[in-house]
């Protein structure tokens, strides 16, 4: 008597979701079809945020200027405002930020707390982000606080 041995093949879950190239990426940030990772973010063990892009409320930014971001921003953590801000020790103390075009950005999901992070290609990230997000999205310069 013999027996066949051909390997049983698996079905692929149908749940699980096929890695695909980011649409943009950058030191601080990477933007895929529905999400957002906001990389080094959880203190203190560096762990990326993944925030859904649907839960997208606003989108808000501003040049990095040390005069004007003392007590708004902080290198990683909590800062005097409602933004948890993902490490980027260098905020704050970049020569010629502004110039050199680094911005802040902070991102409502309307839990009560927003995800601060740095980009230096705001452009583009604002375009892909906002070609991504829904219309009723709020996107504008300046801080809500």
């Amino acid at each position: 008597m013999s027996t066949d041995k051909t390997p049983i093949l698996e079905r692929p879950n149908p749940s699980t979701k096929e890695k695909c190239e980011p649409l943009f990426e950058e030191e601080w940030s990477k933007i895929y079809p529905d999400e957002l990772v906001i990389t080094w973010y959880w203190f203190p063990t560096a762990m990326s945020k993944r925030v859904d892009i649907k839960q997208i409320k606003g989108i808000y930014y501003r040049k990095q200027c040390i005069s004007d971001d003392l007590g708004e921003t902080k290198g990683w953590g909590m800062s005097f405002t409602p933004c948890w801000w993902a490490c980027d020790i260098k905020r704050g103390f970049r020569s010629d930020a502004e110039r050199r075009g680094f911005y802040n950005v902070a991102i409502d999901i309307g839990d009560g707390t927003m995800k601060g992070f740095t980009t230096n290609n705001l452009h583009p990230f604002l375009k892909i982000l906002r070609s991504q997000c829904g219309p009723g999205v709020v996107c504008r310069e300046g801080f809500p606080w």
